[in-house]
């Protein structure tokens, strides 16, 4: 039993926050709805081509905004884990290892996919766009390190942001160490969200990003990396309230308007950092009831499945834009070309299991380090640590 001075003094870092209590099950429905936003993104052309009664829908297909809810994402639930952490070199490697086979087996799958489609391409005369898979653009995608020094599109295009956050799990103990006990109100951390917020707005006016308009990769991904690591500080002593769940509603309604309303440039990066941190900063501390939606089986299912949907689902484009040209449906009534939407959902979501199934979840476990304690994926799911 500690000693009456021990208990009135404490141990401060202990102290200043109760047990993690944040709606994993939430996170993977928020996770799958913006998921399978930049699919309808990446989709358009091709959807909006075999079935125009669609178009409408258009103005929704500017999604750059809701890869910061991944980003951000990632920020808050590595936080949680590893704030505190006495950091070493072996729990360092350790925890490298963890991020490694997190994202590193599906990403050298749909890769090695890519690049027999290339060869199958070529063998049978079918062009490739120029520039599309350059061998200096496989060897940045297999040291993951594409979107470090730039921010072009090869081989994989979504996979741009696996570079970049791979980059923020190195730096990760670093921002850690950097805010460890020095977070302990809310004047701090709203300062460094403010100049985070308004570092990655700046750098999108002074140097876009030519891929989005956005800032560069990489202080894209870190700005909303340690965004969300302020937000694990923050919301880590907050109770948990049904009001939440509104919060995290009206930072969506702000991201889909922003789609909608902002030009590529730095309104659109400051909006969509702004939102992203909005919806997870409400979902941390929404009760379980207020978030019924998100935590439903379809939406826990599309959760689990949101990281092999977001590396597999361009692969899978390009084959129905070969399958199903828009020439070869042009003139035929909606309800036979109403299918089509069905083929497009059913033959990405079919991929995605695969991938999951037969090379995520099973190489994950061959790879990552053996469990000592109980962690949190950087898409919010437990892994051991």
């Amino acid at each position: 039993m500690p000693s009456p001075e021990n208990h009135a003094t404490g141990n401060p870092r202990r102290d200043r926050r109760p047990a993690p209590r944040v709606d994993h099950t939430a996170f993977a429905g928020a996770r799958a709805v913006a998921a399978w936003w930049v699919v309808f993104s990446h989709s358009a052309d091709w959807l909006f081509s075999v079935l125009p009664e669609l178009s409408w829908l258009a103005p929704m297909a500017h999604t750059g905004l809701a890869v910061d809810v991944f980003f951000v994402l990632s920020g808050y639930t590595i936080a949680r884990a590893y704030q505190d952490r006495r950091w070493t070199w072996p729990i360092y490697g350790r925890y490298l290892r963890n991020r490694f086979a997190r994202i590193y087996p599906a990403h050298v799958t749909v890769l090695l996919a890519f690049v027999l489609l290339c060869v199958g391409g070529a063998i049978v005369g079918v062009s490739t766009d120029d520039g599309a898979f350059p061998p200096i653009g496989l060897l940045a995608e297999l040291t993951l390190t594409r979107a470090w020094f730039g921010d072009a599109l090869w081989w994989n295009p979504p996979a741009w942001s696996l570079s970049a956050q791979f980059l923020a799990f190195i730096l990760f103990p670093v921002f850690a160490l950097a805010l460890r006990d020095r977070m302990r109100g809310p004047v701090p951390m709203i300062a460094l969200s403010v100049g985070l917020v308004s570092t990655t707005t700046i750098a999108a006016a002074i140097a876009p990003s030519a891929m989005n308009g956005m800032a560069t990769p990489a202080v894209r991904v870190l700005c909303c990396f340690a965004l969300g690591i302020c937000l694990a500080e923050w919301t880590a002593a907050l109770p948990v309230t049904r009001r939440a769940a509104w919060v995290a509603a009206g930072g969506a309604s702000g991201l889909v308007v922003a789609a909608i309303a902002l030009e590529p440039g730095a309104p659109r990066a400051w909006a969509a950092i702004t939102f992203a941190a909005i919806i997870v900063g409400g979902l941390a501390v929404a009760s379980p009831r207020s978030t019924a939606v998100l935590r439903s089986r379809p939406a826990r299912i599309l959760g689990q499945l949101s990281f092999s949907t977001y590396l597999v689902h361009v692969f899978v484009l390009i084959l129905l834009a070969k399958a199903i040209p828009p020439s070869a449906v042009d003139g035929m009534p909606f309800l036979l070309r109403a299918p089509i939407s069905l083929v497009w959902f059913g033959s990405i979501l079919a991929a995605s299991w695969l991938l999951h199934t037969l090379v995520e979840v099973p190489w994950h476990r061959r790879l990552a380090a053996p469990r000592t304690s109980r962690a949190v994926h950087a898409d919010g799911w437990a892994t051991g640590a």
